[in-house]
């Protein structure tokens, strides 16, 4: 059953110089087709998307210079996550609990589709903050206005299975988890001396440290039918290997065996 004040890790956005190269990348290391793209001139970026069980991966890139995906990807050098995107039953709740927070809005938009709200990045660091709501999209496996339609004709657990979390670390994710925690109006629980907060699909932890000039989104933690594998298309594809997975896009992904 759905909550009713429910929030939900719906979308992870990470960004590319070449939106054709991370398409051929993540096809083959994610065993998925694209479900949707899209040209966004407003913002000056190009789209795919995947569709992952009930959440989304999507990568975006610059379509012109001086833009806000240009210019993120010059400043942290392709590191970090561009963004994390909630589905929520209220985005007015939660801007009015950002606002309270000292958080301003920097883009939104309400119409008989699906409200959107984007805040600023400087204030809620580490990554943009998105909040939406779908109308019909209470379900997890429902509308899902981003996506397009038929997206579900392009969920294949076979080889990955869901997103399960993702991870902020530096050197200011104690105030960074509070901060986030009363815009998701969540608690911050702790986990091996690890502050997290728990959503209603979807967790978020973040790790202190200090050898980080600043918080960055640092990985994203999934599912896999066979996580060797899943590392194994990913070496071949050019990532970099790592302890518990490999780096893609600025991010860690860290696959683990689905249950």
């Amino acid at each position: 059953m759905t909550s009713e004040n429910y929030v939900r890790l719906r979308q992870i956005c990470l960004a590319a110089a070449n939106i054709g190269e991370a398409e051929g990348a993540l096809t083959d290391i994610l065993g998925l087709e694209v479900c949707h793209r899209s040209q966004l001139d407003q913002f000056g970026l190009e789209n795919i998307m995947y569709a992952i069980n009930g959440s989304f991966l999507e990568v975006v890139a610059p379509t012109r210079d001086n833009t806000a995906v240009d210019r993120f990807l010059a400043r942290n050098q392709g590191r970090g996550g561009y963004m994390a995107i909630f589905d929520s039953a209220n985005v007015a709740r939660h801007k009015a609990l950002a606002e309270a927070s000292g958080v301003a809005p920097i883009f939104e938009r309400y119409d008989d589709r699906a409200d959107l709200l984007q805040l600023n990045p400087k204030a809620t660091g580490a990554t943009m903050l998105e909040f939406d709501h779908h109308k019909g999209g209470d379900d997890m496996m429902a509308k899902y206005h981003w996506a397009g339609e038929g997206w579900q004709e392009y969920v294949n657990t076979d080889v990955t299975g869901e997103i399960t979390g993702i991870e902020i670390a530096g050197p200011e994710t104690a105030a960074r988890a509070k901060l986030w925690a009363q815009i998701c109006d969540r608690p911050v629980s702790q986990e091996n001396g690890v502050a997290q907060i728990t959503l209603d699909y979807g967790r978020l932890r973040f790790v202190h440290n200090p050898g980080e000039k600043q918080d960055l989104f640092t990985a994203i933690d999934l599912t896999a039918k066979d996580p060797t594998a899943m590392r194994a298309r990913a070496k071949k594809a050019g990532c970099t290997e790592t302890e518990r997975g490999f780096i893609c896009y600025g991010v860690e992904f860290r696959p683990v065996r689905a249950d």
